[in-house]
């Protein structure tokens, strides 16, 4: 029996469509726990009240929105993390429409316990063609970014090893989080489900893409109600918190000066191209590092008690390099002037 964790987020109708669909899973036992994360007119109740008769579905009435990290430590706690029963829990944002087989997928891509984080095949819903994520990469500069993100969905028809998967949409093994800990407590909303995935690999845990687990996701639905400037600033302060907090020594040393070249690189063109916005960010994101270095210290030390980590070779050959990346993306959003996601949803 498999717990499926579903957050409603002052969205009634899309966790409505969201929860018929997994109602109509096949091939797999499950139950389904809605968080009502402190939604307003009484959408938990009525939540409550529709889905009343069926036995495997429970609505769980929050008072207040914990934010997604938090709301699933809640639940964790409370509900699984003493039950040995529970081998897996599968995570789904209330904006999806899941495949009536993708729960039994996920299950498969698993491999009784060979793998303990599966990336859904998180498709556009609005348009088939498109695949949304297959799961996590990691630049070595520390960025941690989806696979496959606006890319053909017909490109990505094989399963693959990654470096962790969108929480929106995956399954993670009990196993592994009783060993590492569930998502870090200091997340809110954003980048919790990146170092999930970071730390996993960190710890010899192994993460892959179901390439046959379909999800259908209405890109954006819940994260822009909370996407403004400070939200950017803290994204770009998680990565930093991240890279900084997990990875090994090693690793940090090498990859300083490309991580100083990148910095570099950005601050200059922020300024020649005049985005004092896109600057903020990243001079905010900078010092409020250096004003938690003490805690990252701290945190890395507790870390580094736990369990034995990748070593930096190994952990080197699974990243990729940032130039190719960050050229791109250059010559889609400066050149071409396409919309990053700051733009799209803050029209900047």
């Amino acid at each position: 029996m498999i717990p499926i964790i579903i957050i409603n987020w002052n969205c009634l109708e899309h966790t409505v469509e969201c929860i018929d669909s997994v109602l109509r899973l096949k091939g797999c036992d499950f139950t389904i726990h809605i968080i009502d994360n402190g939604s307003d007119n009484f959408e938990g109740i009525k939540l409550k009240q529709k889905f009343a008769k069926f036995k495997n579905l429970t609505v769980h009435l929050y008072t207040k929105n914990y934010g997604f990290a938090k709301a699933h430590i809640k639940i964790w706690i409370e509900l699984f993390r003493d039950n040995p029963d529970i081998k897996y829990i599968a995570l789904l944002n209330n904006d999806t429409v899941v495949d009536k087989y993708w729960l039994k997928e996920l299950t498969i891509a698993a491999k009784n316990g060979e793998y303990h984080i599966i990336s859904s095949k998180m498709i556009y819903y609005y348009d088939h063609l498109l695949l949304d994520s297959a799961g996590h990469k990691m630049l070595n500069t520390g960025e941690i970014i989806p696979i496959g993100h606006g890319e053909r969905s017909q490109n990505y028809m094989t399963d693959f090893e990654n470096m962790g998967a969108c929480a929106g949409a995956c399954l993670y093994s009990t196993e592994m989080i009783k060993k590492i800990g569930f998502f870090d407590p200091k997340f809110n909303t954003g980048y919790e489900d990146a170092e999930f995935g970071l730390r996993a690999v960190i710890y010899n845990y192994k993460c892959k893409f179901a390439s046959n687990a379909i999800v259908f996701h209405k890109i954006g639905t819940s994260v822009k109600k909370v996407f403004d400037i400070d939200y950017n600033i803290m994204i770009q302060s998680s990565i930093f918190y991240s890279y900084f907090k997990l990875m090994p020594k090693a690793y940090l040393i090498l990859n300083l000066p490309f991580l100083i070249l990148k910095y570099f690189a950005i601050f200059i063109i922020d300024i020649i191209f005049i985005r004092p916005k896109y600057l903020k960010i990243q001079i905010i994101a900078i010092k409020n590092t250096w004003d938690e270095r003490r805690q990252i210290i701290n945190v890395r030390c507790e870390h580094n008690k736990k369990l034995k980590k990748l070593n930096w070779y190994a952990l080197m050959k699974r990243t990729n390099f940032f130039i190719w990346f960050d050229i791109k993306r250059f010559y889609h959003q400066i050149i071409l002037n396409k919309k990053s996601n700051i733009k799209e949803y803050n029209k900047l």
